[in-house]
């Protein structure tokens, strides 16, 4: 996934006339997209200008009366002191399956509680791909347990899933750990209910601190999974996915 959004940050938009479906440039749907990126706390990755280096941020704020969006703290922190220098910036994030990408302007920047924010300018085109094979199931307040026994300079870590989908997971810690993006978590352990535990490893693609709760969050992809709990995840996605449809009839 980290490869795949490197590639993506790199092309322009409206690049490539075979593309021009995902890209959407009417604002109401513009702000659609983004007000669902707000409410699933979808973490954002934040590239600036031609640096290769890459900030995880997450949407706080749609204000399309004001034509500006509101974006969280970078981390890391170092992305701060960059992105009032250069201002410019391409924003690329996954709600639900939705590939996310778009092209921005620092328009100020404030603090709350010694926490920094950033007002950026409404983008006029937000491109956007559907991957259904990666339907992404919300599992926050369910005390899905994520283990992992740690490594090197990485601490064993014990948590909670945040979304789960057939290509990766999101979790959640009380506690903050050092860790990186790109960094490979070997053994990690799920506990799905009703069907046991899911083991696998991990590298790691988005990491964001949770200031607010004193913890974290980070989010990556699958590297080594045995078919047999491939199938055993796609047969729960694909449950929970039946159960969130009943309930949007």
């Amino acid at each position: 996934m980290f490869k795949a959004l490197k590639r993506i940050l790199a092309e322009p938009l409206g690049n490539a006339k075979k593309r021009s479906k995902f890209l959407v440039t009417k604002k109401p749907e513009i702000i659609a997209l983004l007000n669902q990126a707000y409410k699933k706390k979808a973490f954002l990755t934040l590239q600036i200008g031609d640096q290769d280096q890459s900030y995880t941020t997450a949407l706080i704020g749609v204000y399309p009366d004001h034509d500006l969006v509101v974006l969280d703290e970078l981390s890391p922190t170092a992305g701060h002191k960059q992105f009032l220098q250069n201002r410019e910036a391409k924003v690329t994030g996954r709600v639900n399956g939705v590939e996310l990408r778009f092209e921005t302007r620092l328009i100020g920047v404030g603090s709350k509680s010694d926490i920094a924010f950033y007002k950026v300018a409404m983008p006029a085109a937000l491109y956007f791909r559907q991957q259904r094979q990666s339907y992404r199931v919300s599992l926050k307040g369910a005390n899905v347990p994520f283990f992992s026994p740690g490594s090197g300079m990485i601490p064993s870590m014990r948590g909670f899933i945040l979304d789960l989908s057939a290509g990766g997971v999101g979790v959640i810690l009380d506690h903050k750990v050092p860790l990186s993006c790109g960094d490979t978590l070997e053994m990690c352990v799920i506990t799905l209910p009703e069907r046991g535990d899911i083991k696998f490893t991990l590298q790691v693609d988005a990491v964001r601190d949770n200031a607010r709760g004193g913890g974290m969050n980070f989010g990556g992809h699958f590297c080594k999974l045995s078919k047999a709990e491939q199938t055993i995840l796609q047969k729960y996605i694909a449950e929970a996915q039946r159960k969130y449809a009943k309930k949007s009839r």
